[in-house]
């Protein structure tokens, strides 16, 4: 199964960068046939790209709505207009790429719980732990 893992939020925010470095470890121990990608944002040029893959794993900081350390959600294609225009979840990435290509990957969304959104470079230990926990699920998941 071909899969892409789409880490993104600003790395220059404490937690909110995660998804940066969930993808960095992901790298070091993924077996072949994985593509990575790091992003400040979802883009809209992102839709054509994923048309090319079987799986796109999505990881992403959250705010601490829940009290889980992260979760994980099956993505359902779709797209929405948001009040702000640059924006986009990663339902609307699958679902333009539906729109554009055709073609829509199964999509995944871990989304793991942040803490610290101050400018800086370093992880909360609690979000630091639940990426451990993250990189362990989502590798165990690329091997199947």
């Amino acid at each position: 199964m071909k899969t892409l893992v789409i880490g993104y939020g600003n790395d220059s925010r404490n937690d909110d960068g995660i998804g940066w470095h969930v993808v960095a470890e992901l790298q070091r121990r993924a077996p072949g046939g994985v593509d990575f990608l790091t992003a400040h944002q979802l883009d809209v040029d992102f839709a054509e790209m994923v048309g090319g893959y079987d799986r796109v794993i999505f990881v992403d900081a959250a705010i601490p709505e829940s009290s889980a350390p992260w979760w994980r959600t099956e993505v359902t294609p779709g797209f929405q207009s948001h009040a702000v225009a640059h924006f986009l979840t990663p339902g609307d990435v699958l679902g333009l790429c539906r729109t554009l290509t055709g073609n829509c990957p199964q999509g995944v969304l871990f989304s793991i719980r942040g803490y610290d959104f101050n400018f800086g470079r370093a992880l909360s230990p609690a979000t630091r732990q639940a990426a451990a926990e993250v990189i362990e699920q989502i590798s165990q998941e690329l091997q199947s």
